[in-house]
């Protein structure tokens, strides 16, 4: 799949907020009939449970109940029967599992849409279907069929974990999955199935960063400044940068002074007025480039690059009061997206960008100190901070369609 950004809707403050829903819900449509790199699994994420996340009714204006948080539709398109059983039964989830004719390229998994919505401090946001339909909205959005795209390599063999900063790739050199139906020790250089889905899914949950090198990657330009990878350029107009709901707990640090994802968005979106027309891409990029704004961006990407200086700081009443370090590789592998390397052996382990092979789930939640899921408790505090409901966190704050 392509770079997004010059396709991608966001906002705008000059026309209406049904004018923007419009014009992203034109887009996005648009997008789905655009050939992608991978053929995309179909999970859904309706009405069903996992540990601690309670559910919500998919369409309805109703409170949760608790369920199974997922509910997934499998279809297996390997030639190996015994194989397609593995996959269903293991993680009792429906997927695509089917050979990507990618030796390299073990999955990929994305929210099926992003909705425009206002959150509580007032700013618009983009928020991932799946996460929108906890919400008891006055209001409804359209909803796509399917919460969570994603799919899973039949044929793959490989190993060496890499993942690609937007998409979301996990690619593998030299690997055989291990599945626990099997039985069977797992051997030095398998990787556990079940623990691959499981980050996935948290990642079509929307613990993703809009953040991104796209607006100078979509012209073949090297990497100089991050800003948000969905924003609206419509029709050679330009009306915004939106952060993701998750980026707006994220913070860049720069000579031990912490700022926030939403202060740098709000700075770049001065760059240029909102619905400025352009002559071209490169005209509107050129701009922004030139602007006294792109020094923000600069200054992400050496956040984003640099050790130690990206973090996500919980909202206040959720069950974490600490700072949570984020991985800063960025490019190529891993992303803002994913907790710090350096979490690998604690409880939170699920969301470091790499795993090495040879170790089980459940030896891992072993080696993170046998906490009571592999959702650790700062995952737990990052989905509670974006808005989803938990037994210790009951009453998010909605937003606003």
């Amino acid at each position: 799949m392509g770079p997004l950004a010059t396709t991608t809707t966001t906002r705008t403050t000059t026309s209406t907020l049904s004018e923007t829903h419009e014009r992203l819900h034109q887009q996005q449509q648009e997008m789905s009939n655009t050939p992608l790199y991978l053929s995309l699994v179909i999970v859904s994420v309706k009405n069903k449970k996992t540990t601690d996340l309670r559910k919500c009714s998919a369409t309805a204006n109703t409170k949760r109940q608790t369920d199974n948080f997922f509910q997934v539709f499998l279809s297996c398109y390997s030639t190996d029967a015994a194989l397609c059983d593995k996959v269903k039964e293991t993680i009792n989830v429906n997927s695509t599992f089917t050979d990507l004719n990618d030796e390299t390229l073990l999955g990929y998994t994305r929210a099926s849409q992003f909705i425009l919505l206002t959150s509580d401090d007032k700013i618009k946001r983009f928020y991932p279907q799946a996460l929108v339909k906890q919400f008891s909205l006055e209001v409804q959005p359209e909803y796509y069929d399917y919460d969570i795209n994603a799919e899973f390599n039949s044929g793959n063999n490989q190993i060496n974990y890499q993942k690609y900063q937007k998409y979301n790739y996990i690619i593998f050199m030299g690997q055989n999955w291990w599945f626990k139906t099997d039985n069977v020790t797992i051997e030095s250089n398998q990787y556990d199935f079940y623990a691959t889905v499981l980050h996935e899914f948290m990642h079509g949950l929307g613990i993703l960063s809009s953040w991104s090198g796209d607006l100078e990657t979509n012209e073949k330009k090297n990497i100089t400044g991050l800003t948000h990878s969905d924003f609206d350029y419509y029709n050679y107009q330009f009306f915004g940068f939106y952060e993701y709901i998750f980026d707006r707990y994220v913070k860049f640090v720069k000579n031990n002074v912490k700022s926030t994802s939403t202060n740098y968005a709000y700075q770049l979106n001065m760059a240029e007025a909102n619905g400025t027309s352009f002559n071209s891409y490169s005209e509107f990029v050129t701009a922004v480039k030139s602007s006294a704004q792109w020094k923000y961006a600069e200054s992400a990407l050496t956040s984003a690059t640099t050790d130690a200086s990206l973090h996500f700081t919980p909202a206040e009443d959720t069950n974490l009061n600490e700072d949570i370090e984020l991985e800063s590789g960025l490019n190529p592998g891993s992303s803002i997206c994913h907790v710090s390397q350096k979490l690998n052996t604690t409880s939170d382990f699920l969301l470091t960008w790499s795993r090495e092979p040879g170790i089980t789930l459940e030896e891992s939640i072993q080696i993170g100190g046998n906490y009571s899921s592999p959702i650790g408790p700062r995952i737990l505090s990052i989905l509670e901070s974006m808005g989803y409901e938990t037994d210790t966190h009951p009453n998010p704050i909605n937003p606003i369609y």
